[in-house]
C-alpha cells in the first residue's frame, strides 16, 4: 500500500487515470478536468482561448466542437454502416456477431482465430489465434472491465460518453498487421504514422512519414522508430484517397488503415489521439502539427423561450469576436444576483465590473471599488433577456456561473462554470465575498 501509494505521488497523471476509472472525478466539469489534467500530464496550464499546439486545439475541440455524427464514427460497431455508405463495404473487416455480454457470446460459432473488441472504448480487445488455447477466464476479465468502464471519464473525449457497451467478433486478418494511422486536416492528409512490431518482444515501434513517404524527424517519447525503413505500402495512395473522403470539413481526424494482401481495410477514427495528452520530440512538432488545425466557427445559442441548444457558424475565430464583451452572471439557485463584465479582452488585458439587474456598478472587486464615481458601462440591449436566461438555466443550482453574449441584439451562450478560479478570486473583495456566501446555500443546510 505505501509503495503504491509513492508511485502515484511520483506519477500524478496515473493517479488522475486511477481515479476516473474508478468514477471518482466524474463530478468535475469537462473545462476544469482537462486544465487540471493538462497541467499535470503536460506540465504547462492549458491555454483555451488562444490555443496554438496540436494537444491544445485538441482540448478545445473536445469542448467546443461537438458534431452529434462524431459518436457514430467512434463506435466500432455502428462505424461500420458509416463506413460502408462512405466509401464502400470491401474496406471493412468482417464482424462474426455482436452481444451486450460475455455471457452471450457463442463461441462455439465462432471460428478458431477471431478478435473481440468492445465498441466503446480503447484497449478492451482480446486477439485469439487458436480457439482451443484461449483463457476464457482472463478474456472474461478484460472484456467485462473494458464494459464496466465509460471511456469518456477517462479524457472527456465527448463522443465516447453515449456509444452503447457492447462486443463485436471480429474475422482474424494476420499476425504482426502494421496501422497505418494518416493525421488528416480539413480533409487533407499530412502525415502518416505507422506502428509496427505491436506484439514483439521488443515492443510497438512508432516512425513518422510525410505525404510522399519521407520520414519525418520526430517521435512519440513512449515508443522508438522500427531499426529498419518501412518500406510504403503497395496501397498508399488509395489510403490517403479514402482519409481524404473520411475526414472531410474536420479540422482533424486521424484515419487508421491496414493492407493485407495488398487490400486496404479500414481499422478506426480518432478525433483525439492520446486524448490530446502526448508530447513529441522534438517539442516543436506539437507546435507544427497545431499550425494545421484551423479551429472551426461555432458558438452555442440559445433560444429564450425553451433555452434549446442551436449551432451559429459565424462568430468564433474572427476579428469581430476578438472584441466581444462576456457577461457572465453569478447565479444562487435561480436567481442571477449581478453580472460581470468583461471588456477589453484582446488587449491582453481584461478588465472587469459588476452590475446588479438595473444596471448598476457593484464595488465587489478593486476594480469596481476604484471605479471614479458615476462610472458605468454601454448597457446590452438583450440584458434582461440574459438575466432571464442565466435565472432559468441556474434553477436548482445552488451555485452557477452562466456566461453569455450578446451579438446583434441576440443571446449565445458560452460556458457554466461552478467555481470561478477554483474558488481563489484575489480580486474580490472580503465584503463581497461575504455577501455571496450568504446566499449560497449549501445542499445540506437546505430546510
Amino acid at each position: 500500500m505505501i509503495k503504491k501509494f509513492f508511485y502515484y505521488i511520483k506519477n500524478p497523471s496515473q493517479m488522475i487515470k486511477r481515479l476516473s476509472i474508478k468514477g471518482l472525478l466524474n463530478w468535475i466539469p469537462d473545462k476544469q478536468f482537462l486544465q487540471f489534467s493538462y497541467r499535470i500530464e503536460m506540465g504547462y496550464p492549458l491555454n483555451l482561448k488562444d490555443p496554438k499546439t496540436f494537444n491544445e486545439k485538441l482540448q478545445w475541440l473536445k469542448l467546443y466542437n461537438r458534431n452529434p455524427e462524431y459518436t457514430t464514427m467512434v463506435d466500432k460497431y455502428t462505424v461500420k454502416k458509416y463506413i460502408s455508405e462512405k466509401i464502400g463495404a470491401e474496406y471493412i473487416i468482417p464482424t462474426l456477431g455482436v452481444w451486450n455480454s460475455f455471457d452471450e457470446i457463442d463461441f462455439d460459432a465462432l471460428p478458431d482465430q477471431f478478435v473481440l473488441k468492445c465498441t466503446h472504448d480503447s484497449g478492451g480487445l482480446v486477439v485469439c489465434r487458436d480457439k482451443s488455447c484461449l483463457n476464457m477466464d482472463a478474456a472474461r476479465k478484460k472484456i467485462e472491465t473494458s464494459l464496466s468502464n465509460n471511456f469518456y471519464y477517462m479524457g472527456r473525449e465527448w463522443p465516447y460518453k453515449d456509444v452503447p457497451h457492447r462486443i463485436i467478433a471480429e474475422q482474424y486478418m494476420a499476425d504482426n498487421l502494421r496501422d497505418y494511422k494518416l493525421f488528416c486536416f480539413d480533409g487533407v492528409p499530412r502525415m502518416t504514422l505507422v506502428c509496427s512490431e505491436r506484439f514483439t518482444k521488443d515492443g510497438l515501434k512508432e516512425d513518422f512519414y510525410d505525404e510522399a513517404w519521407n520520414h519525418l524527424n520526430v517521435q512519440r517519447p513512449a515508443h522508438g522508430n522500427a531499426i529498419l525503413p518501412i518500406q510504403r505500402p503497395k496501397q498508399y495512395e488509395l489510403m490517403k484517397k479514402l482519409a481524404t473522403k473520411l475526414s472531410e470539413k474536420m479540422p482533424f481526424a486521424r484515419i487508421d488503415f491496414y493492407e493485407i494482401n495488398e487490400k486496404v481495410y479500414f481499422g478506426e477514427i480518432t478525433f483525439y489521439p492520446d486524448s490530446g495528452f502526448e508530447g513529441f520530440k522534438p517539442e516543436e512538432w506539437d507546435l507544427k502539427l497545431g499550425e494545421w488545425i484551423k479551429l472551426p466557427n461555432g458558438w452555442y445559442r440559445l433560444k429564450s423561450d425553451d433555452c434549446s441548444i442551436i449551432i451559429s457558424n459565424s462568430f468564433y475565430n474572427n476579428k469581430e469576436t476578438k472584441a466581444l464583451v462576456d457577461y457572465k452572471f453569478f447565479c444562487f439557485d435561480g436567481v442571477a444576483e449581478s453580472v460581470m463584465v468583461c471588456t477589453e479582452r484582446e488587449t491582453g488585458h481584461p478588465k472587469f465590473y459588476f452590475f446588479d439587474k438595473e444596471w448598476n456598478l457593484k464595488k465587489y472587486n478593486i476594480r469596481g471599488k476604484e471605479a471614479p464615481e458615476g462610472f458605468t458601462l454601454p448597457k446590452p440591449d438583450c440584458i434582461d433577456e440574459m438575466f432571464a436566461l442565466a435565472e432559468k438555466l441556474s434553477k436548482g443550482i445552488p451555485y452557477v456561473r452562466v456566461d453569455l453574449y450578446c451579438i446583434d441584439g441576440l443571446v449565445y451562450f458560452g460556458e457554466m462554470t461552478f467555481y470561478p478560479d477554483s474558488g481563489f478570486d484575489a480580486n474580490l473583495l472580503k465584503e463581497s465575498d461575504a455577501h455571496w456566501g450568504e446566499m449560497l446555500i449549501l445542499p445540506e443546510k437546505r430546510g
